[in-house]
């Protein structure tokens, strides 16, 4: 296999994950990362040991990297998004892929015009658990499906002082909570019953009109949606980032005419299946349990818990897999979320904003 060379653009946290899922795919080199704050940029770069710049587009000129990460504040994804693409550069991005939807249908034709591999890192739908969830489902077993519900909670905001860029729509978008965590919650239960959320009916909420140091909020904490698929099928979420005790509850239930399908991100390697006849049962992740279809996303044996960021190395290998077989050119075939899935996905979270403005249902 070809050796490929990859950048990573930002180093906070989700930053950090990228270039360590980078270092865990065979046949990819971290080349470089950039960040304009240069303590930052320099500690992250000396622990990684590769170079560092400023200026990422220094950076992407100079090194010539097969594969740009982007991993940059909200309202920066645009920008650098259509610098990589224009460059004829495969592009890895961080969600949501632009600020508006407007700007994403513009990368989107970009991508396609240039023909590079881009995908959206949506990391959940890769967990090995998550991934026999959408076969067991799929294969009609369990039934049809009845109700599709579940929840993305979280505390980390809970209180007026928390405060995070985030917050402030200029920085992150009009839509916080939906944007951020919700969407994950719809691509993964898209991608995982094969079906499309075609109409919602959402009431977003605010406990804090200000956080911080006076910092005015005009994003939403959180919101309940119901939602009907495209097939008829009923379904809600609850999204929340001011659940005390809540870290990181992903939740995902899908109630069919056999059995239930259950999973939960805060014990990711284990999907329960219940019946009514016997109660609930428990299914490890590991390559014994799991079709041969997806057996690569288990690495490590039964009984040792596959994480999240298990999840965010199986999401970059796919994606740098399907540019060593050529595979990005069929995006029916794709495991991973590509632009134009990012952006399906940034039009559910405005028909949630446009329902909670209206007290409507609005299609998608």
């Amino acid at each position: 296999m070809r050796k490929l060379k990859a950048v990573v653009i930002g180093t906070g946290l989700i930053g950090k994950q990228h270039a360590e899922s980078i270092m865990r795919t065979p046949y990819v080199e971290l080349a470089a990362i950039s960040d304009p704050v240069h303590n930052l940029l320099e500690k992250e770069a000396g622990r990684l040991g590769v170079e560092g710049f400023e200026c990422y587009r220094e950076m992407i000129d100079k090194v010539r990297p097969d594969v740009v990460h982007n991993c940059t504040p909200n309202n920066l994804h645009f920008e650098i998004n259509k610098y990589v693409l224009e460059r004829g550069i495969h592009l890895y991005s961080e969600k949501p892929l632009a600020v508006t939807i407007e700007e994403g249908e513009e990368l989107v034709r970009l991508a396609r015009e240039k023909g590079v591999a881009n995908g959206v890192n949506f990391n959940y739908r890769h967990n090995a658990t998550v991934q026999q969830m959408r076969c067991l489902f799929q294969s009609g077993e369990a039934g049809r499906p009845l109700l599709i519900h579940g929840r993305y909670i979280q505390d980390w905001l809970l209180y007026p002082e928390d405060f995070n860029w985030r917050v402030v729509a200029g920085e992150g978008g009009h839509s916080r909570a939906l944007a951020d965590i919700g969407s994950h919650w719809f691509d993964t239960v898209q991608a995982v019953t094969g079906k499309k959320i075609a109409a919602v009916h959402a009431d977003n909420f605010t406990v804090h009109p200000e956080r911080g140091t006076g910092h005015r909020v005009d994003t939403e904490d959180g919101s309940v949606v119901v939602m009907k698929f495209d097939d008829g099928t009923v379904g809600n979420l609850v999204v929340s980032q001011v659940s005390a005790g809540y870290k990181n509850n992903f939740d995902i239930s899908l109630d069919c005419q056999k059995y239930s399908l259950r999973w939960n991100q805060e014990q990711s390697d284990r999907l329960r299946i219940g019946t009514r006849e016997e109660g609930v049962r428990e299914i490890y992740t590991g390559e014994e349990f799991l079709a041969n279809s997806i057996k690569r996303y288990a690495t490590i044996p039964s009984g040792h818990p596959v994480g999240w960021a298990d999840a965010m190395t199986n999401a970059v290998r796919e994606f740098y897999a399907s540019i060593q077989d050529g595979s990005y050119t069929c995006p029916q075939n794709l495991s991973y979320s590509d632009f134009a899935n990012a952006v399906d996905i940034m039009k559910i979270v405005e028909a949630c904003m446009e329902s909670s403005r209206s007290g409507e249902w609005v299609g998608v």
